[in-house]
């Protein structure tokens, strides 16, 4: 049988609990008493609810005191005194006297390589010994005056300087030097005279029509001439012999193949020796008239125009009352009854007229005193056509005139 506690006893234990310390401790509740045999069960009551215990809160943690370290003030030491420098007397500036003026004036001169000279040459001058006691080469300055109212500043380094006159005279030089300080020298000439060459010449006529033929004759050669080149004034010129001579000219058209159109036409001549070709000089005037009249054709025909061996030529009369007949163009041609066509040729004989052909029916005839005349070699029976065209010296043509006739 096991030993059952007595309630006193649990009350006790419970009391002595909470005396030890305990009290933290939730309460334990009583136990229920152990069965009894002969005792029936106590009713069963809810266990008493018993407050949580609260822990008080530490107690409040104090810092300790804390004590600021002494402070010491820091020495104060008095700033040293240091004396004022003396500063040493200032001597005066050493004074240098200004370089004596230059007063001397450069040095040099010229040489001149000719004397005599034609317009339109040149001559050559040499500088020589330019020097000064105190500038340099470059800082004198050297000005050249030709004597025809040009003047030349050259460079420091120029040597050999060459001009070229285009008027005739005297034409003295002079050289000026000029230094830095502005001294002078000036160097003197009496430099070249100038000429135009001595041509001499004449012309036999001042007017003249197209055609016309003109006389230019040169009657004085200068001495030491190298060439003769005289420009005619329609474009052409020419290159003649030294030595006197007559020249025949006349007037038709330019190297263009352009007639010359009328007007005054200057003849200039240009002459060249040893030093050179010198300017143009004009050797007379000419003028080409106007022409306005065209040339005039007229046919003769034969006395049995229609009979083939009558036309043994085909000729007549031009006439022109300017600048007269230059050439004509004469053209015969037959229709034959097979249906070719022959022309006559300046070769005497009658040709198949084809493409390649045809500028050979063109026959030239030169008229000779207002007359004209184109022989004929056997001319065929058929269909015959002729015509004949004039023109003049200034290429005015005149009316074309044709002829047509059956030929038997």
């Amino acid at each position: 049988m096991k030993t059952r506690l007595s309630r006193p006893l649990l009350a006790a234990v419970i009391s002595g609990a909470l005396a030890s310390g305990l009290a933290a401790a939730p309460a334990l509740a009583e136990p229920p008493p152990l069965p009894d045999a002969t005792e029936p069960p106590p009713a069963t009551t809810a266990p008493a609810t018993t407050p949580p215990v609260t822990t008080p809160p530490p107690p409040a943690t104090t810092a300790p005191a804390t004590t600021p370290p002494a402070t010491t003030p820091p020495a104060t030491t008095p700033p040293a005194t240091t004396p004022p420098a003396t500063t040493p007397p200032v001597s005066p500036p050493v004074t240098t006297p200004p370089p004596a003026a230059d007063k001397t004036a450069p040095t040099g001169n010229f040489t001149l390589n000719r004397w005599s000279i034609w317009t339109g040459q040149s001559v050559t001058i040499t500088v020589i010994g330019v020097g000064d006691n105190v500038s340099a080469g470059p800082e004198i300055t050297r000005v050249v005056t030709w004597g025809d109212g040009t003047t030349q500043t050259l460079h420091h380094t120029a040597k050999n300087v060459s001009h070229t006159y285009k008027s005739v005279g005297k034409k003295p030089i002079t050289l000026t030097l000029t230094d830095a300080a502005g001294n002078k020298k000036v160097a003197k000439s009496a430099g070249p005279n100038v000429t135009s060459p001595a041509l001499k010449y004449k012309l036999n006529k001042s007017s003249v029509w197209a055609g016309e033929k003109f006389v230019w004759e040169i009657t004085s050669v200068p001495a030491g001439t190298k060439k003769i080149t005289v420009a005619w004034g329609d474009g052409r010129a020419s290159v003649l012999p030294i030595k006197k001579q007559k020249v025949t000219r006349y007037y038709f058209t330019t190297p263009g193949d352009d007639f010359v159109a009328p007007g005054a036409k200057q003849l200039k001549a240009v002459v060249a020796n040893g030093y050179g070709t010198a300017t143009a000089i004009n050797v007379g005037k000419v003028t080409l008239k106007k022409d306005s009249w065209r040339p005039s054709v007229k046919l003769t025909k034969p006395s049995k125009p229609n009979k083939a061996a009558s036309w043994k030529a085909i000729k007549g009369t031009v006439t022109d009352k300017g600048s007269g007949v230059k050439e004509m163009i004469v053209i015969a041609m037959v229709g034959k009854s097979n249906g070719s066509v022959v022309c006559y040729t300046a070769k005497k004989k009658w040709v198949t007229v084809t493409d390649s052909s045809i500028l050979s029916c063109l026959v030239p005839v030169k008229p000779s005193k207002g007359k004209y005349s184109l022989a004929l070699k056997s001319t065929p029976k058929g269909q015959f056509i002729t015509d004949v065209i004039a023109m003049d010296w200034s290429g005015l043509t005149s009316p074309s005139v044709e002829y047509q006739r059956t030929l038997s």
